[in-house]
């Protein structure tokens, strides 16, 4: 019970009333807090085994109905049908959707070992890329072509969120984010399998250069000065000098490690390149890398919600990245996308755990709700059909810890796909 609400008695309860019931398992109601908006809402209510409810003025549109007096007689029920077909279908859409939401943990319980699986195959190829080569690019080149094969041939790929932790490892989560990211966008453009398999590797190996820029440079959490700037982007030139000493990697990939940060309007490096100097396939992983890069920087006090760095890249930054990809990348990660903390219009907090394709408003939505423990907390699907929407972004400084502790946003922002994920349609 917060400090606004306030215990009621059933028979006050009308229609308006904004209410809370605090069993979630004792009732047919999808959500625990809710506005009664009808009568039906309200016939079933006083139909449970409960004498009293909290309710939040703010909340409401009306006052609740007076308590009655201490001498009346208690008013009879109001009693619903010995087998009410309303309420038996609630009930079993309540433990339908208890179902899929198990089938829906498994499934991202599958996709996280892959992703954990990954980002151990990434460290490892990069640590000895250069000391076992040969079967670090062999690593490289089948972790890309099982990503590739997954998203070409299969349909009903979706995007999650991963729980990837903040550390030293950020530099190989960094590189499966972008190569995922980049072949998401990529097959959003209809890439053909040599182009995405180019496009992968590359994104793969983009930043390996970074390995002869001193760690002080690298991982500096204040401003850099002009000097160390400079150090900074011979990370490009550097990646480029050390990969074309390898075997099998092509003209195409090599294109992707070498031009990953030049932008459209001349302001990238290191040769500061105009449109069409830059590939398409370099402008996607541009696209990709500067994307994680915002949600991930090297200093967290400065990073932005995904919702945030899109939004940024798309009104603010509109010269620099490929106006027909920038447009797919939103169409790939929804207008919220997975990691975003958001707030319905039903007052409710969730954090977006997948996008819909086709449905950028509507994302699938982990809900934060008190009274249903959090391994079983409610995986809500908007394009459902229900009333509910977004109403607004959230950052994590605005929730309290309560909220932060059951939604567990991730202290990074990593992605995965996974093509068994996605649950058939009721």
């Amino acid at each position: 019970m917060s400090e606004l609400e306030q215990r009621i008695s059933v028979e006050q309860v009308r229609v308006g009333l904004y209410i809370h019931l605090e069993d979630w398992m004792d009732h047919p109601f999808l959500f625990s807090s809710f506005k009664v908006r009808n009568e039906k809402q309200l016939q079933i209510l006083r139909s449970l085994k409960m004498t009293h409810v909290l309710y939040d003025p703010a909340r409401s549109d009306q006052p609740p109905l007076p308590p009655p007096a201490a001498d009346a007689p208690p008013l009879p029920p109001v009693a619903a049908p010995a087998v009410d077909p309303e309420i038996e279908a609630m009930w079993a859409a309540k433990q339908a959707r208890r179902e899929k939401l198990a089938v829906q943990r498994e499934a991202l319980g599958r996709c996280d070992k892959k992703f954990s699986a990954g980002v151990a195959t990434v460290q490892s190829l990069l640590r000895n890329l250069f000391s076992r080569s040969e079967e670090s690019i062999r690593q490289a080149h089948t972790l890309v072509s099982e990503m590739v094969d997954s998203m070409l041939v299969d349909k009903d790929i979706v995007l999650h969120l991963m729980n990837a932790k903040a550390g030293d490892e950020g530099a190989y989560y960094h590189a499966l984010n972008v190569t995922m990211l980049a072949l998401i966008l990529g097959r959003e453009a209809k890439l053909d399998d040599w182009e995405m398999r180019a496009l992968g590797l590359g994104a793969l190996l983009h930043d390996q250069g970074k390995e002869k820029v001193p760690s002080q440079i690298r991982l500096k959490k204040t401003p850099w000065t002009t000097a160390e700037r400079n150090f900074y982007q011979m990370h490009v030139a550097y990646g480029m000098e050390m990969l074309q000493q390898l075997p099998d990697i092509s003209a195409a990939a090599l294109d992707v490690v070498g031009k990953h940060h030049e932008l459209l309007d001349g302001s990238g490096f290191p040769g500061k390149l105009k449109g069409g100097q830059i590939g398409r396939l370099a402008r996607i992983a541009c696209i990709a890398n500067t994307f994680d890069n915002y949600c991930n920087p090297i200093n967290p006090a400065e990073a932005m919600t995904p919702a945030e760095a899109l939004s940024f890249m798309f009104k603010y930054e509109k010269g620099k990245f490929d106006p027909e990809l920038m447009q797919l990348f939103v169409r790939c990660m929804g207008v919220y996308p997975p990691g975003s903390l958001v707030q319905l219009n039903n007052g409710q907090t969730g954090l977006v755990m997948s996008v819909n394709p086709g449905r950028l408003l509507q994302p699938s939505l982990l809900i934060y709700d008190p009274e249903v423990p959090k391994d079983e907390a409610l995986w809500l699907d908007l394009s459902e059909g229900s009333h509910l929407s977004v109403v607004k972004t959230l950052r994590p400084q605005e929730l309290c810890k309560a909220v932060l502790d059951y939604l567990d946003p991730r202290t990074r922002i990593s992605y995965f796909t996974d093509s068994g994920s996605v649950p058939p349609r009721a």
